[in-house]
């Protein structure tokens, strides 16, 4: 992911979105590994489980379960 630097998001090395089968049970191994909660995992209204968050060296990492097969509709 590439974008601009904000408030919310300073410039940081780098930012992940990753798909992994179980998002709930990746944020409890990213967490008791040292990583920083930036979002609780939550069901977001295009199809996914996610949640964020933070290593020592700044990193975002967006930690996601698809739960819908199709792409979102509006």
């Amino acid at each position: 992911m590439v974008s601009e630097a904000s408030a919310d998001y300073p410039a940081m090395p780098a930012a992940y979105y990753l798909y992994v089968a179980d998002a709930n049970a990746a944020m409890e191994r990213a967490l008791a590994h040292g990583a920083s909660l930036e979002m609780a995992v939550a069901d977001m209204p295009y199809g996914d489980r996610q949640g964020g968050v933070r290593d020592a060296h700044g990193n975002i990492w967006w930690i996601s379960q698809r739960l819908v097969e199709r792409p979102y509709d509006a």
